[in-house]
């Protein structure tokens, strides 16, 4: 999923605010970039990384590939949630409300205990603009004050 978003950021399709990436789902606070207003960008993120997905799982012979067979006239295999939603954030209130929910996230579910760093999340960026992928954008420069 990294990867993915590194691609889209880096190749100038959007600017990302924030992400968390759990062991079962994925949140993101992102933004497409003017060139690609026209275009399904969140589509593009989700068949990419599902091919990721898929690769990985049959390069590796894993079994778990099966789980995710599908019944559908277009597609073998099933990775994400037909039902994923988006939300509109107005305003820099709300911005800050959902990253702060997002970072919260590894601790709330129990994936690592509070206060630890989570290497799956933005939080280091808006602690100590940590960046190693160098795909970050600060909510600031989107959500004037």
């Amino acid at each position: 999923m990294l990867n993915s978003l590194a691609f889209m950021a880096l190749n100038k399709r959007i600017w990302l605010y924030g992400f968390v990436i759990l062991e079962d789902e994925v949140h993101l606070l992102w933004e497409k970039q003017p060139d690609w207003k026209a275009r399904n960008v969140r589509q593009m993120l989700l068949k990419f990384t599902a091919q990721q997905i898929k690769h990985r799982l049959r390069d590796n012979r894993s079994k778990e590939l099966d789980q995710y067979k599908c019944h559908r006239h277009d597609r073998q295999f099933q990775f994400w949630e037909p039902a994923s939603f988006t939300v509109d954030v107005p305003d820099r209130s709300t911005a800050a409300e959902k990253l702060t929910q997002m970072h919260e996230a590894p601790f709330t579910s129990g994936i690592c205990p509070p206060g630890s760093p989570y290497p799956y999340s933005s939080a280091a960026f808006y602690h100590s603009g940590e960046d190693p992928h160098r795909i970050m954008t600060h909510y600031h420069q989107y959500f004037p004050p």
